[in-house]
């Protein structure tokens, strides 16, 4: 039984790795194009490069840490810390089952109340605040398990020593830092690489200028890919194919720190 599960295991591994390879390699030659990096596209995505998608996926990822960030890690500290046990308990699967939503789903609240009910229309900040809407259940259901695992005699020992309510739950976080960095890189992973909340509320296939203020459109990565695999011709396909591998890549690198930062922690 034992083998039988391990060989499912390694088949499970080669395939996905198989994936991942094909991905990358099918898109890095590209990455050495003139300008790849930093030329608008042109001619209907077949010349040119991704400056303005991968400076859109930057300014979008920007916002989404500032907002995800100080309100998911206080209700996560409300979670932990304050809340009563059935509220907590409550909290924790309402935020749960949020994290089982659709992505769509997100997308298509974000479009009714962000861009049409207060009137922030397709932009940039309609959909920073759709993906923050999906990521912070994301990140409080994450970390707020690193926090009810700092020890109980930390917090009776900080308290006894005349620390108030507050200065131990700054001790608590201090104690839980690594894993808090964890579920936030996780959380901004996940969002970096979602598309159907940016398809409907932020994002537009081409743009001639960077956004210059909150309420302008955005070109990210994963809505490029989208939009050249479903409109554009086989002449345009490499670029699509470096952004995927592209995308792949920053993905590796932030899963690969998540592993170093759980690997610290147990040391």
């Amino acid at each position: 039984m034992r083998w039988t599960l391990r060989i499912i295991s390694y088949g499970v591994f080669v395939v996905m790795l198989f994936v991942l390879v094909s991905i990358v390699v099918s898109g890095v030659p590209y990455f050495f194009r003139p300008g790849f990096f930093t030329a608008w596209p042109q001619r209907a995505m077949s010349e040119g490069g991704i400056f303005p998608m991968l400076i859109g996926s930057l300014m979008l990822m920007s916002l989404v840490f500032a907002i995800s960030v100080p309100v998911g890690l206080i209700g996560t500290i409300f979670l932990s810390e304050l809340a009563p046990r059935r509220i907590s308990m409550f909290l924790k699967s309402l935020a749960g089952t949020m994290n089982s939503v659709p992505s769509i789903v997100y997308g298509v609240f974000g479009l009714a109340f962000f861009s049409v009910k207060l009137g922030f229309g397709t932009s940039l900040l309609s959909a920073s605040l759709a993906l923050s809407t999906m990521s912070i259940p994301f990140f409080m259901n994450s970390a707020v398990e690193f926090l009810r695992a700092v020890p109980k005699e930390l917090r009776e020992g900080v308290i006894s020593l005349g620390a108030n309510k507050l200065q131990a739950t700054l001790m608590v976080l201090r104690a839980s830092k690594n894993g808090i960095l964890t579920s936030l890189m996780l959380t901004l992973g996940r969002a970096f690489s979602e598309t159907a909340p940016i398809l409907v509320t932020g994002a537009v296939f081409y743009s001639t200028k960077l956004p210059g203020k909150l309420t302008d459109p955005v070109m990210t990565l994963p809505t490029s890919i989208y939009a050249i695999v479903m409109n554009l011709g086989e002449r345009s396909q490499w670029m699509a194919k470096a952004m995927a591998s592209l995308m792949v890549l920053i993905m590796i690198a932030v899963y690969s720190l998540v592993q170093i930062t759980r690997r610290n922690k147990r040391e």
